[in-house]
């Protein structure tokens, strides 16, 4: 804002338009932010600009509060790093739903390269515990916290700090020691020195299983003979004292960023171990669990990963916990509870359509006068759904509220749930403040948003149908190579692997969320071998099993909606007026911008013209899902995950090798053949699936079937509709928009 408004009037419409983020730095006409109090100012002056005036969504907006260096010694930067970290919390707490970023380098300006190294390292860990969401740093410069030197991490933290003669310390320290050398590789034993606990610890934080079991046997018999106690109290302690502990280091580590999800997997496994050997000193030790967890997909919906996750941290942290599945009936949730007397139920969803479910089942509890604690979780929803769906009236939000008493709680991961399952377990006042600390988040939040809704705008009941202007009709249409279905189930896996998107494969599916020489290492020594192991292993396994069945289907568009012919009425010799319809599509048009509608990609019914569509679906088979299930049972957790990321990433590279076969079939060049798939938004509504697969002969050809929810059966497995048109891109329509149809 160095003009005022001028920029943001010029720039704001664009990014409205094009469905873009901004970044806003916090400058104003009086300049760049120093204090927390200015940087906070501003960012309120752009927020009620873009997002009140304008209508940017809130996280499309992200603020640069700006840092300075903190090396020069001038007075008034001395404190430049407590007030931006102090200034990314606030924007972060007082604008929800922005984001934040920052250039985290300009801290350390005119420092020796290894000493700026440290302190960004150090800046950046404490920026993203106060908040910030995107960094922009050189990652072959950057370090995870906890492997920076301890000495140097406190000298850099005094400095950030404004600790007394930090920045005199700090470049003396630097001045006269060179970049951190690695200390103890050539160390035969790392546990050399340590206890026996100590040892125990280690090898749960750096997934060793081998020898845990002589360890826990060890340590029993010290505890026994130390507290003079039988066996089986020894072991209760060690539980409760070396083995909980460890894990929580793992999570706290992984929380942190140190460690990635796989190798949280790995040690849960070391974990599994060590518990299922500590269990033979327990056989006179009634009650040693620390609750009992009923655990549940909702109905309708076909993903677990999340909910798996979720059962290995809790029972590897001594929680009892009854996994009843996936698309599991309100009822059996509920009826479960009431047997096992559980101390908590938790629901995972993946998406919006399933997640209703966990609202009628907070309402059903409470109708019934039930006391079990819900806690949700999944992709499809965030805090402010948990905090929502707490209260069980059916009042405005200006009424008195009616929460479910025993409380709703939202958990991000696995972690926060079993946070969050430590705080319902444990002494009854701490407790109840913790529930009732829960339930007044809530109320504040409805109320708040009480206060301030405005009158909202009349709706729009008239659909808008009128082609956009954009979209300019083709000259020639493709000719498919025949019409009607086909099924293709001889599909090589290196065909596949061929089309998966690696990259995707390794930070999404597995966990690589590290960068620079860190990712390049993990890539190298861990992620190639295992792909080309586990590629093996799918052939001889037959765990993956690629099927597809697409085909090419006369259409024309009217309106919003997509007419889909009989593919024999192409030959019929009828005019087109005479065909007979096979199935409509309909798809929501954008208000504003250029108005897209899928629909308008295909020739109307206005020009006479046939257009081809071509429909795919494909499955890598339900033995993969048997086999995921196989190896969490047998508590290979770690195994389970890779074989599901595997399994998810081959699915859509099958979608890809199917997209490529139809673009040469049809001849297309350059970007022509895009793929939608439902559920996204442009083409939002999952009920056409049932449509789908009343074109294709889906379930009869490559055994994928449809939930009550229109999701697809198994699990890996995905549906798309091709569009051939050149000018197609990928584009979103508003949820109230996307209602209309």
């Amino acid at each position: 804002m160095e003009n005022g408004r001028q920029r943001i009037e010029r720039v704001v419409p664009l990014a409205l338009e094009h469905g873009a983020a901004l970044i806003a730095l916090t400058i104003d006409e009086e300049g760049m932010a120093k204090s927390v109090e200015r940087k906070v100012e501003i960012a309120h002056k752009i927020y009620d600009i873009c997002v009140n005036e304008y209508g940017l969504s809130p996280n499309a907006l992200i603020f640069d509060p700006l840092t300075f260096t903190i090396t020069t010694g001038q007075e008034e930067l001395q404190t430049a790093g407590i007030d931006t970290l102090e200034g990314i919390r606030r924007i972060k707490e007082e604008l929800p739903g922005v984001m934040t970023v920052l250039g985290v380098s300009n801290v350390s300006f005119g420092l020796k390269q290894h000493a700026r190294a440290v302190l960004n390292s150090v800046f950046l860990y404490h920026a993203v515990k106060v908040g910030l969401d995107m960094a922009i740093v050189n990652p072959t410069h950057i370090k995870p916290y906890a492997e920076v030197d301890s000495e140097q991490r406190q000298l850099a933290e005094d400095l950030i700090f404004n600790r007394p003669d930090a920045l005199p310390r700090f470049i003396e320290y630097f001045e006269s020691h060179g970049p951190q050398k690695t200390e103890g590789a050539t160390k035969a034993d790392p546990t050399e020195g340590m206890s026996t606990a100590e040892r125990i610890h280690w090898q749960i934080l750096h997934r060793r299983k081998e020898g845990i079991e002589p360890l826990i046997d060890e340590i029993i018999k010290q505890r026994a003979e130390e507290n003079a106690v039988s066996t089986d109290e020894a072991a209760v302690d060690v539980l409760n004292t070396v083995l909980l502990p460890a894990m929580k280091d793992v999570g706290d580590r992984f929380g942190a960023g140190e460690l990635i999800l796989p190798f949280v997997l790995q040690s849960a496994e070391v974990m599994k171990k060590a518990v299922a050997h500590l269990e033979n000193y327990l056989e006179k030790q009634e009650g040693y669990t620390k609750g009992k967890v009923v655990l549940a997909t909702v109905f309708g919906d076909v993903h677990d990963i999340g909910k798996n996750l979720v059962n290995t941290i809790l029972t590897n942290n001594g929680y009892t916990v009854y996994d009843l599945g996936k698309q599991v009936p309100l009822n059996t949730i509920i009826e479960k509870a009431i047997e096992v007397k559980a101390d908590a139920i938790g629901l995972s969803a993946l998406l919006v359509s399933t997640s209703k479910q966990m609202p009628l089942c907070v309402k059903e509890l409470h109708k019934r006068g039930h006391n079990f604690p819900v806690i949700i979780g999944g992709a499809a929803i965030n805090r402010s759904f948990g905090r929502r769906i707490l209260f069980v009236d059916e009042q405005t939000p200006e009424a008195t509220p009616l929460p479910y008493e025993p409380g709703v709680f939202y958990a991000r991961d696995a972690f926060e749930g079993l946070d969050i399952v430590d705080r319902l377990t444990s002494p009854s006042e701490q407790r109840s403040d913790f529930v009732q600390k829960i339930k007044q988040e809530a109320i504040n939040e409805r109320q708040r948003k009480a206060s301030g809704k405005a009158d909202a705008p009349a709706s729009q009941t008239q659909i808008d149908t009128t082609p956009s202007a954009s979209i300019k009709p083709l000259a020639t249409l493709p000719r498919p190579p025949f019409w009607g279905a086909r099924v293709l189930d001889r599909i090589g896996l290196e065909d596949v692997a061929e089309c998966m998107d690696i990259k995707t494969l390794y930070r999404l599916h597995w966990g690589g969320k590290s960068h620079g020489e860190e990712f390049e290492r993990l890539v190298e020594q861990d992620f190639k071998p295992r792909l080309e192991r586990m590629m093996r292993s799918a052939r001889q396994l037959r765990y993956l099993q690629p099927k597809v069945v697409y085909g090419y289907y006369p259409c024309q568009s009217s309106g919003n909606e997509l007419i889909v012919y009989e593919p024999g009425e192409v030959e019929s010799g009828k005019p087109v007026s005479q065909w007979r319809e096979f199935k409509r599509f309909s798809f929501p048009r954008q208000r504003e911008r250029d108005r897209l509608c899928l629909a308008d990609y295909f020739a109307s019914v206005e020009s006479g013209n046939v257009d081809v569509v071509p429909l795919q679906v494909v499955t890598m088979g339900s033995a993969a899902s048997d086999y995921i299930e196989q190896l969490q049972q047998a508590g290979d957790y770690s195994e389970g995950y890779f074989v599901h990321g595997l399994a998810v990433e081959m699915a859509e590279g099958l979608a890809e090798y199917t997209n490529r076969l139809v673009r040469q079939e049809l001849g297309l060049e350059g970007e022509r053949g895009r793929r939608y798939s439902w559920g996204y938004s442009a083409i939002p509504d999952l009920e056409d699936h049932e449509r789908l697969f009343q074109v294709l002969p889906v379930t009869a050809s490559i055994g994928v079937s449809l939930t009550e929810s229109y999701q697809l059966v198994p699990e890996q497995s995905t549906a798309a509709i091709i569009v051939h048109h050149p000018q197609s891109s990928y584009f979103s329509v508003r949820a109230t928009e996307a209602a209309l149809v």
